[in-house]
């Protein structure tokens, strides 16, 4: 029977070696340790389950609460740092565009923008002013 295909989101099992992918604490990244436990929770839906592990590393000792996102296999850890600065690179994207878009003056975006009015709908202010110009007789 093939082994089944393992990859950065599969969980780790009990007494396998893993490597800190970020500092956590007190350890440095690329120490190496085992799990040892592994606890957490599982959502209803299966996505994005809870899981944190306790892990002793050789110099450092057992460390608990250590999640997934900051382990990884030692064989698996360039394939890590790729997937980080992916993500890296795409949130400074969302943020450049997310940037460009709040640069737009408030005069080209549509008249006066913020306050107490950018909460109310337009056609309540136009209602609001009318009565205004009909009760102050302009």
């Amino acid at each position: 029977m093939p082994k089944k295909a393992r990859d950065l989101d599969t969980p780790f099992k009990t007494g396998e070696t893993v490597v800190m992918a970020r500092p956590f604490r007190n350890i440095p990244d690329g120490a190496e340790g085992k799990v040892k436990l592994i606890n957490g929770l599982e959502t209803l839906d299966g996505i994005n389950p809870w899981i944190r592990y306790w892990v002793r590393f050789r110099e450092h000792g057992l460390v608990g609460q250590v999640s997934h996102a900051d382990l990884a296999r030692p064989y698996q850890f360039d394939d890590w740092l790729e997937r980080e600065e992916a993500r890296a690179a795409a949130e400074l994207a969302a943020e450049s565009s997310t940037a460009v878009v709040d640069d737009v003056p408030a005069a080209a975006a549509g008249g006066d923008v913020g306050g107490v009015a950018s909460l109310i709908p337009a056609h309540l202010l136009e209602r609001s002013n009318a009565a205004k110009a009909r009760l102050l007789g302009g």
